[in-house]
């Protein structure tokens, strides 16, 4: 890891590893078996004006905005930086969030190679950056691409559960990144992040994570005159049509929704069919979730690990609870794992309509619904 990564303990602010003001903390634990890694440092108001403050001035006061040559240039040192460090990167990943190894290709690798991509837009100014839980690194390493390589500077503020791998990339750039230019902030204060929103430096406030967060930062952004892009992201359900190959519908969604324990945005958690072949789809389900490997997400065949924390699996717990009481039958899976950590196994579920919220709302975990649709004779892809 970068030759900052010793401490636990410091904020990487304004080109420096600093203390929190407070020197509040707050634990980091492996999802796989419950844990203690260490200690993450948990962010107070002052944190986050030092950080702010940072950023607004590597904007005005340098010619960081300004001259293109000097971004590409930093910008690729930094990616290359990525690049070399990306093993280790992955492997923190799946230590504090349970992300497996087996899919670094999308939550690391594919991330950093997009680094410098130009998206054509006009400088954004100082940018708050939230990132969520789910997909963390991948999030973040996106948006400070977009930013810097436009001639922003960034504070980032991770999701608690994934704070370790953000306040990485913040002591990598220390090296190489002008001062102030990427800033990053861990806490687990939401009036913390509010309060980064509302900053009058402040000009953009970029956010992915849940519709209840977005809806809250997108109000108080708004308010305040800043710029605010969401991506909450929301289900997905596929239809699989008559006359089509049902078996390989289905499985592809099985495998898409177990990876990473179904923690994403956008995954196709259900899958309509026409109700004379409910049952073949049933099958084709749970046949593929059998094969699915669950275990430590630093094995190399892994693709389905632990959630990410109790409360990302009380979340999942609580849905397959309303499945029961709506009506649905567990075809596999269902119950938590009885192991350390935050596991639950991949599930497949019948007899719910599309009226289900299990179908209508993100349950972030391996579970699958597989919906007998009784309306129309007519198919195709959703």
């Amino acid at each position: 890891m970068s030759k900052h990564a010793g401490s636990q303990q410091g904020l990487p602010v304004d080109g420096v590893e600093r203390a929190t003001t407070e020197g509040w903390t707050f634990p980091a634990r492996n999802p796989a078996d419950g844990q203690l890694l260490w200690q993450v440092p948990d962010a107070g108001i002052a944190d986050v004006h030092a950080a702010v403050h940072a950023a607004w001035r590597a904007f005005h006061e340098t010619q960081w905005s300004t001259d293109t040559a000097l971004r590409a240039e930093v910008v690729l040192r930094f990616q290359e930086a990525l690049v070399a460090r990306s093993d280790e990167l992955a492997l923190l990943l799946a230590a504090e969030t349970g992300v497996p190894i087996a899919l670094r290709a999308a939550h690391v690798d594919a991330p950093i190679a997009g680094l410098r991509a130009d998206r054509q837009q006009e400088p954004p100014g100082v940018t708050a950056v939230i990132t969520p839980a789910t997909s963390p690194l991948a999030v973040a390493i996106e948006e400070i691409g977009r930013v810097l390589v436009a001639g922003g500077t960034v504070v980032l503020k991770p999701a608690p559960e994934a704070a370790s791998a953000a306040l990485e990339l913040g002591r990598i750039g220390l090296d190489i990144l002008p001062r102030g230019v990427l800033n990053v902030v861990s806490t687990r204060d939401v009036d913390v992040a509010i309060a980064l929103t509302l900053d009058d430096r402040v000009d953009e406030v970029s956010l992915t994570g849940s519709a209840v967060t977005a809806e809250r930062v997108q109000v108080a952004g708004e308010r305040a005159g800043k710029r605010v892009r969401l991506d909450v992201g929301g289900p997905r359900t596929i239809h699989a049509p008559d006359d089509g190959d049902l078996a390989a519908v289905v499985a592809a969604a099985a495998v898409s929704v177990a990876a990473n324990a179904g923690q994403g945005c956008r995954l196709p958690s259900s899958v309509v069919v026409p109700a004379h072949r409910h049952a073949e789809a049933v099958d084709a389900a749970v046949a593929t979730m059998a094969e699915v490997v669950v275990g430590d997400p630093a094995g190399p065949d892994t693709l389905c690990g632990p959630l990410r924390s109790t409360v990302a699996r009380a979340r999942v717990l609580r849905y397959l609870d309303l499945a029961r009481a709506e009506g649905g039958t567990m075809e596999v899976g269902g119950r938590a794992l009885d192991r350390d950590g935050w596991w639950v196994p991949p599930t497949v579920i019948s007899g719910l309509d599309r009226q289900s919220r299990l179908v209508r709302e993100e349950v972030l975990g391996p579970v699958l619904m597989v919906v007998a649709d009784r309306r129309s004779a007519s198919w195709g892809h959703a």
